[in-house]
């Protein structure tokens, strides 16, 4: 329940947000995308420090802490009226956003059995899914309306959602959860892990399969010119639909580290030859083994992600962990995706596969991460 109330929020804010910021508050699209990458930049230092600090003070408190900063985030974009005060906002929501991915993965852990963890995060995708899928639509609905007021009232709606979002996160009983580590446990130690560090940087790679979907496919089916741009929404819904249904029953297919590493080598071919079939054009088929193979990587790093984390640190091994993530998906992403396709075109999908394939061939590479 917490994540579709989660997730029912940010649909509703991503929806709406561009033409909020651009045409309401009045930031050029510049500064949006310079507000939105320095936030990402400081919200990647940062992860590691909370991650730790979660793994001493307990994740389940953290995790209340984060999402009311978040909701007072929020509920400031309604009075943003300049760039800095953007700034401010979106670094503090953008910090939590991030800082809560890894943590409600560590908090899992902490409530589920190890056999039952990656089940369990399926499950919560699947939720966060449907959240967005319902926030998203109603969020657009509000990008025709006139007045700014609409806007602030949605905002302010968005921040109580998160703060419910925190009081239910409160009230999951404690029964099962482990205990913070000792407060003498200072320095950090994820960061200097080298097969955290190995497993991380393959992860990198195959995140880019978000910036593909939602920025590479949009941007290629238009320049591209065969297909009508009315094939943008229900392609969308295919990759949303497949998404719901096949996340949860995927999950077993990752239940060992071995399975694990077997699933990430088949989702980043998965990945490759979706590029390809992007280059010709196939977009029905493109969407549909993108998908398959976005399932696969994703659910291979939940299970990767909990064998590297020592249950002491896990929070902040977690975390460091994540920020490949957020890397591949919100800084080199949207860059690579962006310069490629205005650099050299169709091109740009022969080289989006070949980084899929040496991310399928390192997976063989580094240390077992249970070893």
């Amino acid at each position: 329940m917490s994540g579709l109330v989660d997730y029912l929020g940010a649909g509703l804010f991503l929806a709406f947000s561009a033409v909020y910021f651009t045409q309401l508050v009045g930031l050029t699209i510049a500064q949006v995308g310079l507000g939105m990458g320095a936030a990402g930049c400081v919200a990647m230092a940062g992860a590691t420090p909370l991650g730790r600090l979660a793994d001493r003070v307990g994740v389940r408190r953290m995790l209340v802490a984060l999402h009311l900063v978040r909701a007072g985030g929020t509920a400031a974009y309604a009075v943003v009226g300049e760039f800095w005060g953007f700034l401010a906002a979106v670094t503090v929501v953008t910090v939590a956003d991030q800082a809560i991915a890894a943590l409600t993965q560590a908090f899992v852990a902490e409530l589920a059995g190890e056999e039952r963890r990656g089940r369990v995060m399926a499950a919560y995708r699947t939720i966060a899914n449907i959240g967005i899928s319902v926030g998203g639509p109603l969020g657009g609905l509000l990008t025709g309306a006139s007045g700014r007021s609409a806007f602030q009232v949605t905002l302010l709606v968005n921040a109580v959602a998160y703060l419910l979002t925190a009081l239910l996160v409160r009230t999951i009983g404690e029964r099962g959860t482990t205990a913070p580590a000792p407060a003498t446990v200072r320095r950090s130690r994820a960061l200097r892990d080298r097969r955290l560090l190995a497993f991380a940087g393959i992860d990198t790679l195959l995140q880019l399969w978000l910036p593909v979907l939602n920025l590479g496919f949009p941007l290629w089916l238009i320049a591209d010119g065969q297909v009508p741009r009315a094939w943008i929404g229900p392609l969308y819904a295919i990759n949303t639909v497949l998404g719901v249904a096949l996340m949860v029953p995927s999950a077993r297919f990752t239940a060992s580290v071995r399975a694990a590493r077997r699933c990430q080598v088949a989702g980043a071919v998965a990945l490759a030859a979706a590029c390809l079939a992007f280059w010709a054009s196939w977009f029905p088929v493109a969407i549909v083994v993108l998908t398959f193979g976005e399932i696969a990587v994703v659910a291979a790093a939940w299970t990767l992600s909990y064998a590297l984390a020592p249950g002491e640190r896990r929070a902040e091994y977690l975390a460091a962990f994540g920020m490949g993530r957020s890397f591949g998906r919100y800084v080199l992403g949207p860059l690579l995706v962006t310069g490629l396709l205005q650099a050299v075109g169709g091109v740009t999908w022969a080289i989006l596969a070949a980084l899929f394939c040496a991310a399928a061939l390192a997976t063989l590479l580094p240390r077992d991460p249970g070893a």
